[in-house]
């Protein structure tokens, strides 16, 4: 996976974005999505990024796979963007979770801008919040085969430069 930028330095740097390839209705494509922030258990050892769709507006809980550059969808959350600033806690599945800034979402990436979304998760997701209506985690990683490569020549779609 190239990890150079998509995007000039300057906007990334001015609005924390990362691109996710999604297989989906509209066609398989690389999705310019902001970084709200991130969630880091107690004990620091569980830490998850926070990515919000431009489409839906969700905001997906992801976990952090570096090594096959996945996201996996974790949950849905309602905390608004200003809350994301390492002072804040939330409850999920009774454990606490402190809302960590976008800086320290962005570090968590280590600086990889392209990441791909396991589709069969985003749906498991989406399916348990409709059954739930509150934010709860799926179950943990789902083995299987997964995509490790964005295919070549893919469709970008970016923010619109209001954004941020």
């Amino acid at each position: 996976m190239d990890p150079s930028p998509l995007v000039p330095i300057a906007i990334s740097q001015a609005r924390p974005s990362i691109f996710i390839y999604t297989e989906e209705q509209r066609g398989n494509q690389l999705v310019e999505s902001l970084v709200i922030g991130m969630l880091s258990d107690v004990s620091g050892s569980d830490k998850l990024v926070v990515v919000q769709d431009p489409h839906s507006g969700l905001k997906f809980i992801y976990r952090v796979d570096h090594e096959s550059s996945n996201l996996d969808a974790a949950a849905i959350t309602e905390q608004e963007p200003a809350a994301f600033n390492g002072k804040t806690s939330v409850q999920i599945n009774a454990m606490s979770y402190r809302l960590g800034t976008v800086e320290n979402a962005m570090k968590l990436l280590r600086g990889k801008t392209q990441w791909i979304q396991d589709k069969g998760a985003v749906l498991s997701v989406l399916l348990q919040n409709a059954a739930a209506r509150k934010t709860r985690f799926s179950s943990a990683r789902i083995e299987r085969d997964r995509m490790r490569k964005v295919p070549q020549g893919v469709p970008v779609e970016y923010l619109p430069t209001s954004i941020g």
